[in-house]
């Protein structure tokens, strides 16, 4: 699988989707710019189109994605009491690791 970036596709005045190439989606939505990632699959796996123009985000490209977002807004998490705290960005890089590896790896 690869891991892609994407926006929703609008399909009538006030409804969208994600288009119909993304096999697992929505996931981490960027409030940066309403893109969100999903996975397609690999080349020798399809026989319809993807766009040329889909991004495709490579493990180092998704990481820096979340840096970027968590510094403009932190990402928190909850401990076992349901507490919340904002991640650090050690944290967030160990959690978007597992992340990734489990999604495309």
């Amino acid at each position: 699988m690869i891991l892609v970036e994407y926006k929703l596709h609008k399909i009538s005045k006030n409804a969208k989707q994600s288009p119909h190439f993304i096999m697992d989606g929505g996931y981490h939505v960027s409030p940066l710019d309403k893109t969100m990632v999903g996975l397609v699959e690999d080349e020798a796996d399809r026989d319809y189109y993807i766009p040329d123009s889909i991004v495709t985000l490579s493990k180092e490209e998704f990481l820096a994605r979340q840096t970027a977002i968590h510094t403009a807004y932190p990402m928190t998490s909850r401990d076992e009491n349901m507490n919340e705290t904002v991640m650090t960005d050690a944290e967030l890089t160990e959690k978007m690791e597992t992340w990734y590896d489990s999604k495309v790896s």
